[in-house]
């Protein structure tokens, strides 16, 4: 009887020995690899656990793009024995797969490989400035007199996103600004005008319903104003004295929309409100006694300076794409309609589309667009303001 126990327990220990070896291997680049278990592969990494010579039982991550391929030991279950399931990243060559299959025993692993890497960031910063000088020059012109015109134009974009590894909570932070003047002429007399002044900033903070944050509850908060004092004839100061005409929040617009958003891949993202509404004010008292931005009057007969204007419905695009190191895409569309009052006769189109292309490091040719449209006038043709500038960006 104790022989046929001590058998037992023979054969039992055996077997686990067995199912011990059964275990997975991360192929890094440059040949090492690591005897593991547990992995479990995310957007950017790998965790898994391993031991150590001294028996230590380590739990970390490495890098998706320090790593060649995965191999997987599994239990069938029919024939009761191992068998490999090999997944493959989609930059591995085909040399990769030779070196993998002729693989002589697994080497010791490099801790400074798995724990000296670089920490994921949650925040992540973007930063585009771009220029554009011009000149229209128009001499002995027969029907008419000469014409020299200079203009400039500059452009900044900012980005600033939170988005945390296995966490449901992201934010969006963009600011858009594009600045333009022209002078008549080389004359000092001659006064500069404001050819573009726009602001615009967008915030989109959302959660995440399921695990891998496809579906999101999120509220998106737009702002809109200009940075400058603009006088009568679009003139940095008052040539004809006749007052401003614009400055910084005179006016302003806030745009608040909550609702859901669907991440259909990380390109592309799609956000629907069934209810927005806007905040729209004037903060300087000349330019409201104008009544050039808001036309109702209070009961005493002076134009308001603030409006809260039901928006109804929006819908929210947002297109991020890099092909390769050549070309980059950000394109943001949306459109709104006040379905309470007036369905289908009174909606918004709005748009913004940037597209950079690589000229050298860093160093782009961008081409901004910028798309408004009033949906109760001629749905094809809206307002289009586009612009062709020199740009640097660079990511951090």
């Amino acid at each position: 009887m104790k022989q046929i126990l001590l058998a037992i327990i023979i054969a039992v220990s055996l077997t686990n020995a067995a199912y011990s070896q059964q275990k997975d291997t991360i192929f890094i680049k440059g040949g090492q690899q690591i005897i593991c278990t547990k992995i479990k592969a995310t957007k950017d990494v790998y965790s898994f656990t391993y031991n150590t010579s001294d028996t230590t039982t380590i739990n970390t991550n490495i890098l998706k793009t320090l790593v060649d391929s995965v191999h997987y030991f599994t239990k069938n279950k029919d024939v009761k024995t191992k068998k490999i399931k090999e997944e493959k990243l989609k930059n591995q060559v085909a040399k990769n797969d030779s070196a993998i299959t002729n693989s002589n025993q697994p080497k010791a692993i490099n801790n400074e490989v798995v724990n000296n890497q670089p920490k994921e960031k949650s925040w992540n910063f973007k930063a585009a400035i771009g220029i554009n000088l011009g000149n229209v020059l128009d001499l002995n012109n027969p029907s008419s007199t000469d014409k020299s015109t200079f203009t400039l134009t500059t452009s900044l974009d900012l980005q600033a996103n939170y988005k945390k590894q296995g966490k449901r909570f992201e934010i969006t932070n963009e600011l858009h600004y594009i600045f333009g003047l022209q002078k008549e002429g080389l004359k000092t007399g001659n006064p500069i005008q404001r050819v573009q002044d726009d602001l615009a900033t967008l915030h989109d903070i959302s959660f995440g319903i399921d695990k891998k944050n496809k579906w999101n509850y999120n509220t998106i908060f737009k702002i809109n104003t200009s940075l400058f004092t603009i006088y009568n004839g679009d003139y940095f100061k008052d040539e004809n004295n006749l007052g401003r005409i614009q400055a910084f929040a005179s006016p302003y617009s806030i745009t608040i929309s909550p609702g859901l958003k669907y991440e259909a891949s990380n390109s592309f993202r799609i956000s629907l409100s069934p209810y927005s509404f806007q905040l729209y004010g004037i903060s300087n008292k000349e330019i409201t006694n104008k009544g050039i931005f808001i036309t109702d009057k209070d009961g005493a007969g002076n134009y308001k300076n603030f409006l809260f204007k039901r928006q109804g419905a929006e819908v929210n695009f947002w297109f991020d794409k890099n092909v390769k190191q050549w070309l980059e895409m950000q394109y943001r569309l949306s459109f709104s309609s006040d379905y309470v009052e007036n369905f289908g006769n009174n909606g918004l189109m709005d748009g913004l589309f940037i597209t950079k292309f690589t000229l050298f490091k860093n160093i782009y040719l961008t081409h901004r667009a910028t798309l408004k449209n009033n949906l109760s006038g001629n749905f094809l043709k809206p307002y289009l303001n586009q612009n062709i500038l020199i740009s640097y960006a660079k990511t951090f």
